[in-house]
């Protein structure tokens, strides 16, 4: 079924109540693949609000003129105000944040100097710890990937920025600039994911193109689903760096 919301003429909200029991479906799917990525302090319920906002939002500002489908359009819109929510709700504590930029920097050094990914033993060994506690550091940091990696930020002309999700969703092309550097970070994040070592190659694809779940991904790979979370903190940390993007600070 196709609804007539966020018609071109005037983006207005028409039927809220059935817009609402046809795509809650989506929102809980995106709220259920969020909720494996963060605290326990994160509810699912509160993700699930956000999504309702972001649908109601992405109703009232869908341009159909645009060349973007409405399901499409909703979809980025969702997870964008989950996003947006974890974003706001800044539950990451600075000693995490610095645990990630560490190690991130770690990495990051290690390619430089051997001109490949570093292995693990390499990381742990360049931090001045153990192999266990390295992936320790990992599992602590897991709920952080939800922010840098889904919510990649670009800039065109190195000033003006915009979020690849809106970009994504058709909000950001306004510009020609805009238009040009979402191209270019494409172009980059490819490049970069070519150069990640095949196992994260695959947990990334797994995860994020065949949308299976980190149990799923774990099955497949004949992992346990801690490590499989593992091996996703490292490989965004390692996108990351990469695409040379620091990890923001702390809130104030």
């Amino acid at each position: 079924m196709t609804l007539g919301y966020g018609k071109q003429s005037q983006g207005v909200l028409e039927n809220p109540e059935a817009l609402l029991n046809e795509y809650l479906p989506l929102i809980r799917y995106h709220a259920g693949q969020l909720i494996q990525r963060v605290p326990d302090s994160i509810e699912f319920d509160d993700l699930t609000n956000a999504g309702v906002l972001g649908l109601l939002d992405a109703a009232n500002r869908f341009d159909g003129g645009r060349g973007v489908q409405f399901s499409t359009f909703v979809a980025y819109r969702v997870r964008g105000a989950m996003i947006d929510y974890l974003r706001d709700f800044d539950w990451l504590p600075r000693s995490l944040r610095d645990t990630a930029k560490e190690v991130q920097q770690v990495l990051m050094q290690l390619e430089q100097q051997h001109g490949r990914p570093a292995e693990e033993e390499e990381i742990a060994r360049e931090l001045g710890v153990s192999l266990n506690v390295y992936r320790e550091k990992l599992n602590n940091i897991k709920g952080m990937s939800v922010v840098y990696f889904d919510d990649l930020p670009s800039t065109a002309d190195g000033e003006d920025t915009f979020d690849v999700l809106e970009a994504m969703a058709g909000e950001a092309g306004k510009l020609p600039e805009h238009m040009v550097a979402m191209g270019e970070f494409m172009r980059q994040l490819g490049e970069a994911i070519e150069d990640l070592p095949m196992r994260e190659r695959i947990v990334l694809t797994l995860y994020y193109y065949e949308e299976l779940n980190m149990k799923e991904v774990a099955l497949v790979l004949g992992l346990t689903e801690s490590r499989v979370s593992q091996l996703h903190s490292q490989l965004v940390l390692r996108l990351r760096g990469l695409l040379n993007l620091e990890l923001p600070d702390a809130h104030g």
